[in-house]
Formats: C-alpha cells, structure tokens, sequence
C-alpha cells in the first residue's frame, strides 16, 4: 500500500487581507493561479487565537503553502511568525466610508441569516441592533485599515490593489507578481443587501471618524498611480 503525503510548500506570497475588501473572491483566484492546496487561509483574531482554514492552529511555525491569506495584522503575523525573507507581500484596500457601510451591512445580515428571527417568532435583532453611526463611533471599527497594517508601510508591499478598479488592478497584480494568467474574477460573499442612499451628514461623519483611513486611501491611489505611470 503507497500513501501520498501532501506536499510540502514554502510560503511565497503573504496575502493580508482586510476585511469587505474582496477577499473571497482574491483567495479563490489565488488557488486558481497557485493551486487549491497551496492556499490557506491563516486568521489570526483579535483575542490571540489563531486559525488555519477555520479550524484552530498551535503551531509556532507558519503552515504549508505558496499562499498565506486572511485576516491578520500584519504587526502580529511577523512578531508571531518567522516570514521567509523574500516573501512577496500584497493588500487591498478601500475607500474608508464605504468600507464601513459594506462591514455593516454584512454583518447585520449575517445576524439575521443567524437568528432566523421571522420564522422563529422573536425581535432579538430589533432589541440589540446599533444603527449604522453607532457601529461607526465604536473605535473598534475606527481606521480599521491602518490597524490591520500596523507593522508595515504600504510602500512595503510588493502589490496594493484598489478595490474600486479590481480587474483593472488585478491585471496589474498579474505583472509584479509574475502570474502566468488571470481568471475572471467572481465576487464572492457579497452583502446581500442593497447599500442605502445615505445622508450626506451621516457619510461625512464616518469620514471624520475614519481619519487616518481616509489618509491611507488617498497615500494608496498616489502609490497607485506612481506604479502605474512606470
């Protein structure tokens, strides 16, 4: 009897992935270009406790494959994890208020797929729900970009996409990185919900409270250009 071991890979590229910026979509594209095995996804939450493709990860050395992806900051995934020193690094980002509309939105659905208050008869969600502002005034959810790239410049990445111009950027992706093909991107883990026509004061206060997102963003889009007049 043969038994096959699963193959042994090298992190090549490390994938930090902010959270509503694509990153379903991106991870299947990567295990398009670099095979479904060699791509994991590594979460790393905010109370320590790491994950490896959901389930929980002991380990203090970095799993097997080409591809880490997922939700880490990256002051943490380097402090906890020896990164080999030649691994590419790449993000996307977002514009900040829309960024956190979308988190919102996503999750205030998922707390209703959840609950399944209407066929369970009850208004939990309705008793507990914060409106859109008191999400966005809770400083957990405030410049949540710069927090995820704590540890790291962006001018230190080998690719920083837009998610404005995703295939565009994807194309660009392609070139720096070496890819011999691109798939077709397919969005993936949309919020199901169509966005609201906001006010004017309430989109204004989610960019003064997004600050320092608003000022990676905008560092973001003239790195951006700069990368794309060469």
């Amino acid at each position: 009897m043969f038994f096959f071991r699963k193959k042994k890979y090298k992190p090549e590229l490390l994938s930090l992935h902010i959270p509503k910026t694509a990153g379903t979509s991106f991870r299947n594209i990567l295990k398009t270009i670099y095979g479904k095995d060699a791509v994991v996804r590594f979460d790393i939450l905010d109370h320590g406790i790491v994950r490896l493709n959901q389930e929980i990860f002991s380990s203090d050395k970095l799993p097997s494959a080409k591809v880490i992806h997922g939700h880490f900051v990256f002051k943490d995934i380097s402090e906890q994890f020896e990164l080999p020193a030649d691994i590419k690094k790449i993000t996307w980002v977002r514009h900040p208020v829309q960024r956190v509309v979308s988190n919102y939105l996503y999750l205030e659905a998922r707390m209703k797929t959840l609950l399944n208050e209407e066929k369970r008869g009850i208004n939990i969600l309705k008793k507990m729900q914060r409106t859109l502002l008191e999400y966005a005034r809770d400083e957990l959810n405030r410049n949540r970009q710069c927090k995820f790239l704590e540890g790291i410049t962006l001018d230190q990445f080998d690719f920083v996409g837009i998610i404005e111009d995703f295939e565009t950027d994807l194309v660009h992706a392609a070139n720096i990185l070496g890819w011999p093909k691109i798939p077709i991107p397919i969005h993936q883990n949309k919020t199901p919900l169509k966005k609201p026509e906001l006010p004017e004061h309430i989109l204004n206060e989610i960019k003064a409270l997004n600050s320092r997102d608003i000022e990676l963003y905008q560092e973001a889009l003239k790195l951006r250009g700069k990368k794309l007049s060469v």
